[in-house]
């Protein structure tokens, strides 16, 4: 089961013996509470690293000209985990390729073996920790590798200038860990598997027991340590790679699916 933001406030304050409330802003208590479950929240996220908080992103352009190989990691994204980059000619019909990674040194080895006489390579200027760098790049392909300066700034290889004048966002794709968010408001629901926000109630609140009550809540503890070890083991279960699978399972063998791998196996 799944609950919003004002339904775990709800039940907290309940087991508090608090006064009743129907907004999460109705009194101080209330307003601390939520603020517990807030912390909790973040608390489990960083520490469960879930695949909940995973999922496809597209860097920002760097909308200047005179910058076409550079583009920066959105402030929602934690950890990039792959980039691609639509090398069709259309956007509408997108191929979507594999982008290499490079270290800063790699790619500053690269960026050495360039000619500058060769009229297919121009070079930009960025800054980067408050001093300006020169970077080469060639200006007649799509890109194929990539580098990351002060985890923000991706500077790539080449772009075609015969296709667009920069780098764009709506050809890049992205996959990584994605930054939670939190709103504080009555209807805000966690971005949770539902089996885990029991862990979110009970450690919120047996945190705010300690911290609003000065005393424990041992009930709320010890649920919250079950649920938090029942998290840790289930919360690959839907992760193919996790379980042995190549692809998903969808359920559709049916009762004599045995049977048939046998014959299968036995050349039948």
């Amino acid at each position: 089961m799944r609950y919003t933001l004002l339904e775990i406030v709800q039940r907290i304050m309940e087991s508090m013996e608090a006064d009743e409330i129907s907004d999460i802003n109705e009194t101080a208590e209330s307003v601390s509470v939520a603020n517990i479950v807030k912390e909790c929240y973040f608390d489990i996220v960083g520490e469960m690293n879930m695949a909940e908080q995973e999922g496809l992103f597209k860097l920002d352009s760097s909308g200047d000209n005179t910058k076409p190989v550079l583009m920066y990691v959105p402030s929602t994204v934690s950890r990039i985990e792959y980039l691609k980059y639509n090398k069709d000619d259309s956007v509408a019909t997108p191929n979507y390729q594999d982008l290499r990674y490079v270290s800063n040194k790699e790619f500053l080895y690269y960026q050495n073996n360039f000619d500058p006489a060769d009229t297919a390579i121009d070079q930009m200027t960025i800054e980067l920790n408050g001093v300006d760098f020169v970077f080469q790049y060639r200006n007649d392909s799509y890109p194929t590798y990539y580098t990351i300066f002060d985890e923000q700034s991706v500077v790539f290889d080449s772009f075609d200038s015969s296709v667009e004048v920069t780098l764009t966002q709506v050809r890049s794709l992205g996959y990584g860990s994605l930054v939670p968010s939190f709103s504080m408001t009555n209807t805000w629901i966690a971005d949770l598997d539902a089996r885990q926000f029991q862990l979110l109630l009970q450690d919120a609140k047996a945190t705010a027991f300690v911290e609003l009550k000065q005393i424990q809540n041992v009930t709320a503890e010890k649920k919250a340590r079950k649920n938090r070890i029942l998290t840790q083991k289930n919360k690959n279960d839907n992760d193919p790679t996790f379980s042995n699978q190549n692809h998903a399972q969808f359920g559709r063998r049916g009762g004599n699916y045995p049977l048939i791998q046998r014959a299968m196996r036995a050349g039948v």
